[in-house]
């Protein structure tokens, strides 16, 4: 789970709406990191429908991630309702995708994206196809890109996982076009995110 200084981060750039597209968050899980985004947005005068994709099927990992949090899950629990239940006292526009990334992004009506928060997925080549997907939507010298889990390899990696190589796609995917974004805020040891403004559209390699 996020720290609270990423929270009050998400609500800066929830303030910081200029109107000009829609804000989504992928991979959203139970609301902690939505929340204080929404409360941030509603504060700017959001209007627009808030999207937000998740399989919303709990694994192992969930479980035991919710337990650590005080809160009971079980396992393939659907958690969908919970994530709405919890975004629902902030705001009430949200149009909540059930399915697996980057398949769900059938169901959305593309417009313009202004803030996209992106926690899942982590490796490729589903981190890839899913952010090809989204980037034509994004906004030059507008839209903020925030990887949630951009240092998720360093935990893999420091926990002595052998795997950790595969969590590094949206560090690379940065580092491959590093001219088209500029960092705005990271927080490599609050949470592992990091947050970039999407300066100008990709020649894809």
């Amino acid at each position: 789970m996020s720290p609270g200084v990423v929270h009050d981060y998400l609500r800066e750039l929830g303030r910081g709406w200029s109107g000009q597209g829609v804000a989504m968050e992928v991979g959203c899980w139970l609301g902690a990191t939505s929340v204080p985004l929404l409360e941030g947005l509603v504060e700017a005068g959001y209007n627009k429908p808030f999207w937000a994709f998740d399989r919303w099927r709990a694994n192992a990992s969930e479980v035991m991630k919710a337990k650590a949090q005080g809160q009971k899950i079980s396992f393939h629990q659907d958690l969908q309702n919970i994530y709405l239940r919890n975004v629902h006292s902030v705001y009430d526009n949200i149009i909540a995708i059930k399915g697996r990334i980057p398949n769900t992004f059938r169901s959305y009506r593309p417009e313009p994206i202004e803030l996209c928060m992106f926690d899942a997925p982590k490796r490729e080549p589903v981190f890839g196809v899913a952010v090809r997907k989204l980037v034509p939507h994004f906004i030059p010298g507008v839209t903020v890109f925030g990887l949630l889990d951009y240092y998720f390899y360093e935990r893999r990696k420091n926990m002595g996982f052998k795997d950790w190589e595969e969590f590094l796609s949206p560090v690379k995917f940065v580092n491959d076009y590093s001219d088209c974004f500029t960092l705005l805020r990271e927080f490599p040891e609050s949470g592992s995110c990091a947050f970039f403004k999407y300066e100008k559209q990709i020649s894809w390699k």
